[in-house]
Order: structure tokens, then sequence, then C-alpha cells
């Protein structure tokens, strides 16, 4: 019986490894995506690895803290203080203006917004095609 559960967990703990190494890849094309929409000179898959990498990095160093505040106030100061810190990192790795760092984060976070909401209706649908 323990065997059982401790190779269910231990499965579902390599999922959700997978699932995190997979999205980190994706959100870097986007981030590479919104560089190049930004026509940014240098922008490289490597350097949106490295900027979505230290970006997520800062931005958790800044969120965290001020999300512990407490309440929907710090919540708030924690998403927009990570949010600018995280431009600031993009900033730094493409070499450009932090207005377009603050695009290419903003641009990024939108296109996969945009394409996951893409993917869901299109599950939703497929799932309320098959139920006939």
């Amino acid at each position: 019986m323990i065997d059982w559960l401790l190779s269910a967990i231990a499965a579902a703990g390599a999922i959700i490894i997978v699932i995190l190494i997979v999205s980190f890849f994706v959100a870097s094309a986007f981030t590479l995506w919104a560089a190049k929409i930004m026509k940014v000179e240098n922008a490289t898959f490597g350097r949106a690895l490295l900027a979505t990498f230290l970006g997520g990095l800062a931005s958790s160093a800044i969120s965290v803290p001020l999300s512990l505040l407490g309440g929907v106030p710090g919540a708030v100061l924690g998403i927009i203080g990570g949010f600018f810190l995280g431009s600031l990192v993009v900033k730094a790795i493409f070499r450009t203006s932090y207005g377009k760092g603050l695009l290419i984060t903003l641009l990024a976070g939108v296109l996969a917004g945009a394409i996951a909401v893409v993917l869901i209706l299109l599950i939703v649908g497929a799932s309320f095609l098959s139920c006939s």
C-alpha cells in the first residue's frame, strides 16, 4: 500500500518538474517573440532564457516580501514591484532602453495570456463536441 502511494507521489512530482521546465521554455519563447516585435537588435533565445530566469528570480525576490505585508494592498504592491524589477532585468540583458524593457515584459505577458485563453477555449470547445 505504501509503495503505491510513494510511487504515485514520485510520478506526480516528476510531472510537475516537467511542466515547470516546459513552461520556462515557453515563457522564454514569448519573451523572445516580444523582443523581436519591439525590434531589439540582439534578441536571441539564450538571452530570452536568461531574462526569463533572472527576471523571475528578481520578481519573486521583491513580490514575495511585499505580498507578506498582508491583504490586497500588499499583493498588488508585490505584483507591481515584481513587474518593474523584472523589466529592469530584461532591459539589462537585452541592452535596451527601460521603455522597451517594460514593453517587452508587458507584451510577453499579454501574448502568453492570449495564447492561454485560445488554448483553453479550444479545449473547452472540444470537450463540448465530445459530449454529444
